[in-house]
């Protein structure tokens, strides 16, 4: 498809919580390292309350929690990248990672698409590895909707990543 949206043309960072989109560094970018990206979550469930007389009152949930996991291949160079977002720098069961900020970025050099979520956690790494196979795995990030001052924890732009603050 001409004019689709390619994985070829997308970088993935993965910085500090509250890192600006202006503000994220080479050292950030996990795209060689990713082969899957998979978004999930987020839904806003209104109820209905039925009243006397035939009515409905409609009740608004809070949104879900948002789930962002990413498919990736351990490399030499920084094997330990995803279980340091894991496990911090310590790098054990006894130690947890930091909130990180992630952009999805895709341009084709004219458009722009980008996809930002900040304060995001991992709750689960799952390494695995077959005879004959790269060493792989699953990293899963989960995040509130808004942070403690209801600020957005996701956004999304057709602007380039700069655009995007916290």
């Amino acid at each position: 498809m001409a004019n689709a949206i390619n994985y070829d043309e997308c970088q993935v960072y993965i910085a500090p919580a509250d890192t600006d989109g202006s503000a994220l560094a080479s050292s950030d970018v996990a795209s060689s390292h990713i082969t899957n990206f998979k978004e999930s979550g987020g839904e806003k469930d209104v109820e209905s309350q039925p009243t006397f007389g035939g009515g409905n009152i409609d009740i608004e949930k809070p949104r879900a929690q948002f789930e962002v996991s990413f498919d990736m291949i351990y490399l030499w160079d920084d094997a330990d990248k995803f279980d340091e977002y894991r496990f911090g720098t310590g790098l054990t069961s006894a130690t947890d990672g930091t909130a990180k900020a992630i952009f999805l970025a895709w341009t084709d050099g004219t458009n722009e698409y980008v996809r930002a979520y900040n304060n995001a956690l991992v709750t689960s790494l799952e390494p695995e590895q077959d005879a004959g196979e790269y060493m792989k795995g699953t990293i899963v990030f989960k995040l509130s909707s808004t942070d403690s001052s209801a600020a957005a924890n996701v956004q999304i732009t057709d602007a380039d990543k700069s655009t995007l603050t916290w």
